[in-house]
């Protein structure tokens, strides 16, 4: 064999094995659990939303105010490690609101997700923040679609 080729075969066995690693490492990453805030209803159980929490994650509750008209926006904040900032760090939180109509959920900057068919049958929304690898968040949420 020449040098060249020699050379070169070893740079492609440096190059494979750093392949290795770094697949490795990434399912590794993959593997690391991460906070997730779970909306559903209760009683009842159905999912209204699932997103992954990070530090500066934060949801909103709107709805006018049944005692005096007023429109109200409650803002929940998360801290670094996905619990609810302020005096409400607990999970599950039950978020209820006394509303003359229809409350809507706001994740962040997404759209609202309209909570009218809760009202409407007397549940309240429930928040749990969920510890789950990366790697088994989408496929639970395909599983969830599937069934």
């Amino acid at each position: 064999m020449s040098p060249e080729s020699e050379e070169a075969f070893a740079r492609e066995r440096r190059a494979r094995a750093w392949d290795r690693w770094t697949t490795g490492v990434i399912f590794l990453l993959l593997l690391i659990p991460l906070p997730i805030a779970r909306f559903q209803s209760w009683p009842g159980g159905e999912i209204v939303l699932d997103r992954l929490v990070l530090p500066w994650s934060h949801f909103r509750i709107c709805y006018v105010s049944l005692a005096d008209g007023n429109p109200v926006e409650e803002v929940h904040r998360f801290r670094w490690n996905g619990r609810l900032q302020g005096g409400e760090g607990v999970s599950p939180l039950n978020l209820e609101w006394g509303s003359m109509g229809p409350a809507v959920l706001k994740w962040q900057d997404a759209p609202e997700i309209p909570l009218s068919q809760l009202q409407e049958e007397g549940k309240m929304l429930r928040m749990k923040v969920l510890w789950r690898p990366v790697l088994l968040w989408p496929l639970e949420a395909l599983w969830r679609l599937a069934k």
